[in-house]
């Protein structure tokens, strides 16, 4: 398996950690005790991290790359949760549980992280209101788009919630008319909560919507509004639940 490697904390990735969240808020002074433990790791696809470390729970701190986060069914079956991008914070809820919390985590693109001791991070919180505030807001707007998914799986159907993603998706990208995905279609189909071969039968029911899935992997959508259209219809206009359409 992939293993971490480490290097120490370099000015210029300390000063991206202080840009990130809570640490923002943090005086010099108060930020200081963080510096003198953070532990710089350059992280491979496929690469785990870990709740604790040699000094205890850990906070990684993300300055590049992109992290799967997973739950666990009562199987013992992990499952995909969330994907997040730098910059973030992983392991900053399993801080404020007593007796810490399993962080199942796993590098989908290669990653720069910092890792910091996270009761010396809950010692600048409980130093500074501000701190604690930002935390507050970091976490709160980290909610917003599991809460979004949890609808899109109750209300949605599986082309309906395909369509969401690669709109959004064409949003942010250059050429929306030509997409390329951001990891592989069986990651794209855990974290939209569908099998890969739901995920194919999604695709094949937005081909009669203008999109094509490309020769190399790009997916070409010819009307980009048509889409949003689509994904914006009430769910009583379609048939079949996500699984069978």
């Amino acid at each position: 398996m992939p293993t971490l490697v480490y290097a120490d904390a370099d000015a210029s990735s300390l000063l991206r950690v202080k840009r990130i969240g809570p640490f923002a808020a943090l005086r010099p002074e108060e930020f200081a005790p963080l510096v003198t433990r953070a532990r710089l790791a350059r992280a491979p696809v496929g690469a785990r991290l870990t709740a604790s470390g040699p000094e205890g729970r850990l906070l990684y701190v993300v300055l590049e790359g992109s992290i799967c986060l997973f739950g666990s069914l009562p199987s013992g079956r992990r499952c995909l949760v969330e994907v997040v991008d730098a910059p973030c914070l992983i392991g900053e809820s399993a801080m404020f549980v007593e007796h810490g919390a399993a962080i199942d985590a796993e590098v989908l693109r290669a990653a720069l992280l910092v890792e910091l001791p996270s009761p010396l991070v809950l010692d600048c919180l409980r130093a500074n209101t501000a701190a604690q505030l930002r935390m507050l807001g970091y976490m709160s707007a980290r909610l917003k788009p599991l809460i979004a998914q949890i609808t899109d799986l109750k209300l949605m159907t599986g082309p309906q919630r395909l369509a969401r993603f690669l709109v959004v998706l064409a949003e942010r990208q250059s050429n929306p008319a030509a997409l390329r995905l951001p990891f592989e279609k069986r990651t794209v189909a855990a974290l939209l909560g569908m099998t890969p071969e739901s995920l194919s039968r999604a695709f094949r029911r937005l081909v009669g919507l203008g999109v094509r899935t490309m020769i190399g992997g790009g997916i070409a959508i010819a009307d980009l509004d048509r889409l949003r259209q689509f994904v914006e219809a009430e769910s009583a206009n379609l048939t079949g639940s996500p699984e069978q359409v």
